[in-house]
């Protein structure tokens, strides 16, 4: 049989976005703050785009600053840096997961075998994700052992992943000097095995340092949920941190006579239709989630239902993706809380009197290490127990991470500082 080159045309049809919703999805993924600053080296640049920074938004930062418990956690910086990428969506939702399951020194803290057991996910969709994670930084970060850790910091440096990991496990040969030896093993110039040496011996073991304290995350509430002496709520965008965006009105003839200003009138026009834009997706979502969740905002803020992205999405016709860029580093005013619009976000967890959303299921932790004894506060396993006695049957690794989210240390710490004082 002989074979030869053949060559076939065949027509497939693909959605594609247009760079009108290329521009819209940027600009609805960012925070008020990045916002303002954008729009103003916008304009800068473009004199169609006239851009009025708001006089409050100063005051609205102070305030939102004052409302900041602590830094952006490690998960919820990992989050923000995924809903980034552009990837499937369930790619990401399997990046999410894996973050959620992470040590406090980064590491993964269960195999990806155990985490598709409990939850019932392809172990292909999970692989696609960790590889998503292990891109992230700190580099090094999902690493499942100290040889992986150390490879992906290596790769971070330059390195291909293949050298990397063969460097790693030529590490004794590193450390008793044998570089010549190495790179001839290996097929790479000595001087760049001795360079990986040198960057070897500067690595941490850890992908994270537990003791290391994380920048505070301040989120500007871009929506205000208000409730009247009737209990009816209100919804709408707060003004205090969202810039006055036109197009000017006294360049219209240069436009027309020129290429140059032709494009950038059109850009200007994009971004005054994508901030609009941006402004009408996140009211539709605060008023989906007010009237979803009118109990939290009218009972004390003690109890949320439970909701994920998607049924949410579905409900307000938009693409899930969609909706992960609007709520990305978003928050809302309710009274004088500052909540992150994420929160309102959750998977439903079994419950003794139906689902039950996260929120509540950490509130709960909460209150049972409030009440603990002293002499005898709770493992994260008796956490488990007290839950599943009152109908909640998670995992203790789902305790451990809803606990650290609370950022309640281990019993184990609970006791020593007990001691202490």
């Amino acid at each position: 049989m002989t074979l030869a080159p053949r060559t076939d045309l065949r027509l497939r049809g693909r959605l594609a976005l247009t760079p009108g919703m290329r521009t819209a999805l940027a600009w609805l993924r960012m925070p008020a703050d990045e916002m303002a600053e954008t729009l103003e080296s916008e304009a800068a640049e473009n004199p169609f785009l006239r851009v009025r920074r708001p006089e409050l938004l100063g005051e609205a930062y102070e305030a939102a600053l004052g409302r900041t418990a602590a830094g952006e956690t490690l998960v919820e910086s990992l989050a923000r840096q995924i809903s980034m990428m552009r990837i499937e969506t369930a790619t990401r939702d399997a990046a999410f997961l894996l973050a959620s399951e992470l040590r406090d020194d980064g590491y993964l803290g269960a195999t990806l075998a155990e985490i598709a057991d409990d939850y019932g996910i392809d172990r292909e969709r999970l692989e696609a994700g960790l590889a998503v994670l292990q891109s992230c930084d700190p580099p090094g970060i999902g690493a499942r052992d100290l040889a992986e850790c150390l490879a992906l910091k290596l790769a971070d440096r330059g390195f291909l992943p293949s050298e990397a990991r063969g460097l790693v496990h030529g590490i004794e040969a590193l450390a008793a000097g044998r570089t010549g030896a190495l790179a001839r093993r290996l097929g790479l110039p000595e001087a760049r095995v001795a360079q990986a040496a040198r960057l070897l011996r500067g690595f941490s073991p850890v992908p994270v340092d537990p003791g290391a304290a994380r920048p505070i995350a301040v989120r500007l509430p871009e929506i205000v949920v208000e409730a009247d002496a009737e209990g009816r709520l209100s919804v709408r965008l707060n003004e205090a941190v969202f810039p006055d965006v036109a197009l000017a009105d006294d360049l219209g003839a240069a436009r027309a006579g020129s290429d140059r200003f032709d494009a950038l009138g059109q850009r200007a026009d994009g971004i005054v239709r994508a901030v609009r834009a941006r402004g009408e997706t996140l009211l539709r979502i605060g008023r989906h989630v007010a009237a979803r969740q009118a109990a939290f905002f009218l009972g004390g803020q003690r109890s949320l239902k439970p909701e994920s992205r998607a049924e949410a999405a579905a409900e307000l016709g938009l693409h899930p993706s969609t909706l992960g860029r609007a709520v990305a580093g978003k928050a809302l005013l309710a009274g004088a809380a500052v909540v992150p619009l994420d929160r309102f976000f959750s998977r439903a967890l079994p419950g003794a009197d139906g689902p039950v959303s996260a929120f509540d299921v950490q509130r709960r932790i909460r209150e049972l290490v409030q009440a603990e004894s002293e002499d005898a506060p709770l493992s994260d396993e008796e956490l488990r127990q007290c839950l599943a006695g009152e109908g909640v049957d998670i995992a203790r690794r789902t305790v451990a991470k809803y606990r650290k989210c609370l950022r309640i240390a281990s019993s184990f710490e609970r006791r020593r500082r007990r001691a202490r004082t």
